[in-house]
This record gives C-alpha cells, structure tokens and sequence, in this order.
C-alpha cells in the first residue's frame, strides 16, 4: 500500500537555530532572503517573536515556525503592509 503523503524531511534538533524564539534552520533562514528579501525576512521574524512573547500557545508548541512564513500567510502580508505604510508615511517602524 502506497503511503497517502510523501515523507517529509526530518529536522534535527541540533540543526534549529534561534531568532529570537523563532525557530528556523540556517537553510530556510537563507531560503526566506532568498524569497523576501532581508529586511522583510528580518521584520516578520521580529513580528512573529513579538507574538510568542506574547504567549500564544499553538505558537509555542512548534518544533520550527518555517510554515508561518507562506506568501500568503498573516505574518508576511502584515509585515508588507506595515513596511508599504511607513515608506508611504515616512515612518520607519523596524
């Protein structure tokens, strides 16, 4: 019988660094510059470290937070608004 999904590719422990309380991996560290660019890289990941300061629960249960990363995902489209808004308004937020 053929497995329903492909296997995903394991992560080591040893391989996840911190950003903050952002877990990712130098790789999808670098795929993220490589994707957004730095500075909107460097912001989502400050916006999502705020969020688990704050003490959000299913955040926190994540053995690596690449996924809330998407280009669709709440954490990229709000980090765009917010840097589109402060080089509309002159304010610089990050």
């Amino acid at each position: 019988m053929r497995k329903k999904f492909a296997r995903r590719k394991e992560i080591q422990q040893e391989d996840v660094e911190k950003y903050g309380e952002v877990l990712l991996t130098g790789e999808q560290f670098n795929r993220l510059v490589e994707n957004f660019g730095e500075d909107l890289t460097k912001f989502a990941i400050q916006l999502l470290n705020d969020k688990l300061r704050s003490g959000d629960k299913a955040l926190r249960k994540a053995k690596n937070h690449y996924q809330y990363f998407r280009a669709d995902g709440k954490i990229i489209n709000f980090a765009l608004e917010v840097m589109n808004s402060s080089e509309k308004y002159g304010h610089i937020f990050y």
